[in-house]
């Protein structure tokens, strides 16, 4: 929908859109009056792509009310916040006037007093919001208003706040504008009130050079310089500015927010000193600090009327200088007051909280007069849910009573849901398996009256389980009903081996194998007992006749078990059976009653190339083959 589709739409019924006023990347405003209050209003609308993730939308409802109950001179008011037919907004202040953007834009860089000046306004409304736990996040001139008379305005609280919650569990999202990121905001999108004060840093540099102090051919470039490159010294780009006033941007514009302001009240303190003295002592010849204006119009998101004319007058600079010769004896008495009390407060040793579950951890903070805050949560197979699993800043660390401590908490083990696969192919299962982030284990065979063939009986671990990911199930297929009896294949003139599979595969098994010389090639199945075609029980025993003497070596073998809980019925016990199929034939080697979950072990000898080791556990058997 465009712009012209809604003017003169009528939000809610009560506020009738008349003026288009300016849009960015997330939303536009409009200059809207309230039919209900008799006023004009500034309607900020989010753009439809942003109104169709649902996440972002309930945390932009949520954010947006909460920092509506922010008030300060300093903070654009939001009235309302609300959706309608699909356009969700939010109602603000309409301020008469201009964005700070519009204004170096239009003078390049500003006298170092009005700078000052703007730059302790931001640092008053800030200040209002940490101290209600609300970090702006991304703080540009864009979202700096300017009234007619001066005075600051900051913006777009709401919609950096809700941005940030979401940029704290996903990686794929930064919040703020690259010329003005935090290189903690870039590098890992992890957020603090000193954050804002890097931004308003970069903010600072840009009002009194006309110039940004990271430029790039992309926004990409831009924050990777955030990160890795130091600033240019500020006396560097303008040699005329005062140390101390050098002095307030490179402390800002530090990277470790560490070495910052620790408040946006110190700054502003430091920037009130200054002030209050009105005394630098500029290089000759630099009767007024100006500079050339800075260059690249950026769309702005901001919430603006725009006069028609600005009358001139005596300039802010002069203005402000009056007021503050009044008043710099006082101002510099309160100024260093606050600055002693907040000197006086007490260092304590940050604990080390990671391995701690977080509510422990909150505690031992809180004694201590530490702030816990969480930076966010990941799944880790090694830490268990809602423990810490790092913090900033590190154990040992001395920091300042009241200092907060951000963490990073575990959400325990990546789980998966064991699937119900009986009944199933194993093939299907397999698939069901993968689809379920879970692994195939072994597979055993048994026969079964109801099941069908090659079907799942039963599995282990049962279905409905949470387990972690990649866990091995373990499958009991179908043989189908056990047969009762079978015939007897003709397996004379094959070779000794290949007779043996034969009458594996007819479900017969191999007695005495015994050798005479015969014409025939050596290893030849010369006769066999029973004769073919003969009917016998299932697993019946054939005997083999084979042609010449065949020397086999003699191999030890030990077996080592345990029977699964599951297997035992109405009794404690399991009846297990262990059969050795070799060129010697096929013999039992182990039958006994044995207990659930307890190691057992059977040796025995065996004679050939290989053998085959048939376990009967309870009626479950599965085949294994040996080799020397």
């Amino acid at each position: 929908m465009s712009p012209a589709d809604i003017t003169g739409r009528k939000v809610l019924n009560r506020y009738k859109l008349t003026e288009k006023l300016g849009g960015g990347g997330m939303s536009v405003v409009w200059k809207a009056y309230d039919l209900v209050l008799d006023r004009n209003v500034a309607l900020k609308v989010l753009r439809p792509e942003m109104s169709e993730d649902e996440e972002f939308i309930r945390r932009f409802r949520r954010e947006a009310q909460s920092v509506a109950s922010l008030s300060h001179p300093n903070i654009v008011n939001i009235y309302d916040v609300g959706e309608d037919r699909g356009l969700y907004f939010i109602v603000m202040e309409l301020i008469e006037g201009e964005t700070l953007r519009d204004k170096l834009k239009r003078e390049g860089a500003l006298d170092t007093t009005e700078a000052l000046e703007i730059a302790s306004q931001i640092c008053e409304a800030l200040s209002h919001a940490h101290n209600r736990r609300i970090i702006h996040r991304d703080i540009k001139p864009q979202n700096i208003l300017l009234t007619k008379n001066g005075h600051v305005k900051v913006a777009d609280f709401g919609i950096a706040r809700a941005l940030g919650a979401i940029s704290t569990t996903s990686r794929d999202l930064v919040v703020g504008s690259a010329p003005y990121l935090s290189p903690e905001q870039a590098k890992n999108g992890v957020v603090s009130n000193r954050s804002d004060i890097y931004s308003l840093g970069v903010v600072l540099f840009e009002m009194l050079t006309g110039k940004q102090p990271f430029a790039g051919d992309s926004p990409v470039a831009v924050a990777l310089q955030h990160v890795q490159s130091e600033p240019p010294p500020i006396r560097k780009v303008k040699p005329s500015l005062p140390e101390r006033v050098a002095n307030v941007v490179t402390k800002a514009l530090k990277k470790n927010p560490e070495e910052r302001f620790s408040s946006v009240d110190e700054m502003r303190r430091e920037m009130g000193f200054i002030l209050a003295k009105a005394g630098w002592d500029p290089a000759p010849g630099t009767a007024r600090e100006d500079a050339p204006a800075s260059g690249g119009p950026e769309e702005d998101d901001d919430v603006v009327a725009r006069p028609q004319k600005k009358r001139r007058g005596l300039s802010l600079g002069t203005k402000v200088f009056l007021v503050v010769a009044v008043i710099a004896v006082a101002m510099g008495g309160y100024a260093l007051k606050l600055f002693r009390d907040w000197m006086d407060v007490p260092l304590v040793t940050v604990p080390e909280l990671a391995g701690k579950l977080f509510v422990q951890a909150q505690e031992e903070s809180k004694r201590l007069g530490l702030v816990l805050m969480v930076s966010g949560w990941r799944n880790d197979p090694e830490v268990p849910a809602n423990v810490i699993i790092s913090q900033s800043p590190l154990p040992g660390e001395q920091v300042k009573q009241g200092r907060e401590i951000w963490c990073l908490v575990s959400k325990g083990q990546d789980l998966a849901t064991i699937p119900d696969v009986r009944n199933m192919t194993v093939k299907e299962a397999s698939i069901e398996f993968q689809n379920s982030d879970v692994s195939m284990g072994n597979v055993t065979r048994t026969w079964d009256e109801k099941i069908e063939k090659d079907r799942v009986i039963s599995q282990n671990p049962k279905p409905g389980l949470e387990v972690p990911k990649n866990t091995p199930v373990d499958l009991v297929v179908s043989d189908g009903p056990e047969p009762q009896s079978v015939k007897i294949p003709d397996v004379r003139g094959k070779m000794l081996e290949e007779a043996k599979e034969t009458l594996i595969e007819s479900l017969l098994g191999v007695g005495n194998v015994s050798y005479q010389d015969s014409p025939l090639p050596e290893g030849t199945v010369i006769a066999q007992n029973p004769l073919p075609g003969t009917e016998v029980p299932y697993q019946y025993r054939v005997s083999l006749t084979v042609s010449g003497r065949t020397t086999t070596a003699k191999h030890r073998f030990s077996k080592t078990f345990r029977v699964p809980e599951e297997y035992a019925g109405q009794t404690d016990l399991v009846h297990v059976v262990i059969t050795v199929r070799d060129d010697l034939g096929e013999r039992v080697v182990y039958d006994r009653l044995v207990q659930p979950e307890v190691e057992q072990t059977v040796h025995f000898m065996w004679e050939g190339t290989q053998a085959t080791v048939i376990t009967d556990m309870g009626g479950r058997r599965s085949y294994e083959t040996i080799r020397p």
